[in-house]
């Protein structure tokens, strides 16, 4: 299994020099991110098909409470807020809502769709295939900072707390009569503190692979990361739950959403990234009807066994289906994804 690579000064991490200016307060120690509620799967609104689909390429949450946005959301159905997709083209964004920087991004996209998936070529049109749900997003390089603080002399940034990422993709889809898929990874990223890099993320992401930041638990936690951070939701976007009350996940559901990277500074809600999240929603008691018929026949054990295997895609980016032409051209390497 992949792991993290924990670099920089201890003692850095230690005195939180770099986090002190934003940290009021710390949380109890968490090995990972516990899921929320409804609002960590996105926008859900209304719907009489009984589908829906929500991607971002950024959200940040939290900085004194000020500021929560959702930057180049897209939406299944369109809202005022969301088109049904955002992409960016090679050229270089910056990130200030409202007048605050959060950092640069390029090569991005977004994308949500119900009862259709993307074509398996960039830029062609909308399959059409009635109860199914996709959505995606990712860019090709995304340096988020909290707040953003540029290093004069190039290279890493200057800000308390940043998310350094290159070739990001994550894809959530549902299928009539199938669970919830998803899909992330990068190609390579890091965690820095202050202009050092203190976390090097590995290039084959393990589900929900996790860091607390320092990892000395007799040390108040300053920070949580978790990549390709993959949850399952009833059709409402509440986190699937277990026996005893608890977030579980659920291998059945047919609704969920995946991050490619959340990060956390702890305290009260100073601040909250995600990086490429894509959501979907659907109700199989509605959907489940416009499966495929198949012919029925004898089934070997080989073809129970082929059955079982979890798809891949046949291209060696992460989403089953390739970005948006624009976005395309800038997601130079993708052969790490799996």
């Amino acid at each position: 299994m992949a792991s993290w690579r924990i670099s920089g000064s201890r003692a850095l991490l230690t005195a939180g020099v770099a986090l002190s200016a934003v940290l009021t307060a710390t949380l109890p120690a968490q090995a990972a991110h516990a899921p929320g509620g409804v609002d960590d799967w996105g926008t859900v609104v209304d719907t009489k098909d009984c589908v829906q689909a929500d991607a971002w390429v950024v959200r940040v949450k939290g900085l004194g409470k000020i500021l929560d946005a959702k930057l180049f959301q897209s939406h299944y159905p369109i809202t005022p807020q969301a088109p049904k997709q955002h992409a960016g083209g090679k050229e270089l964004v910056n990130l200030s809502p409202m007048g605050i920087g959060l950092g640069k991004i390029s090569a991005l996209y977004s994308r949500a769709m119900g009862h259709a998936h993307p074509a398996s070529t960039s830029g062609g049109h909308d399959i059409p295939a009635r109860g199914e749900v996709y959505a995606d997003a990712g860019g090709a390089s995304v340096d988020i900072g909290l707040p953003y603080i540029a290093n004069p002399a190039g290279g890493t940034q200057l800000s308390p707390f940043g998310v350094h990422v290159e070739g990001i993709t994550v894809s959530a889809y549902s299928q009539p009569a199938k669970p919830v898929a998803f899909t992330g990874g990068a190609a390579r990223g890091y965690i820095s503190v202050a202009g050092a890099r203190i976390i090097d993320i590995p290039p084959i992401w393990a589900v929900n692979l996790g860091v607390r930041i320092p990892e000395d638990y007799t040390q108040a936690p300053l920070a949580l990361a978790t990549t390709n951070e993959q949850v399952t939701t009833d059709i409402k976007g509440n986190p699937t739950k277990g026996p005893n009350g608890a977030y579980k996940y659920d291998p059945k559901s047919t609704s969920g959403y995946v991050n490619g990277i959340h990060a956390s500074v702890l305290g009260t809600e100073v601040a909250d990234v995600t990086v490429a999240h894509a959501a979907v929603l659907r109700d199989p008691k509605v959907t489940d009807q416009f499966a495929p018929k198949l012919p029925v026949r004898a089934e070997s054990r080989a073809d129970s066994d082929r059955a079982a295997a979890p798809a891949r895609p046949a291209s060696k980016a992460c989403a089953p289906f390739a970005p948006p032409r624009a976005a395309a051209g800038g997601m130079q390497d993708m052969s790490s994804c799996w």
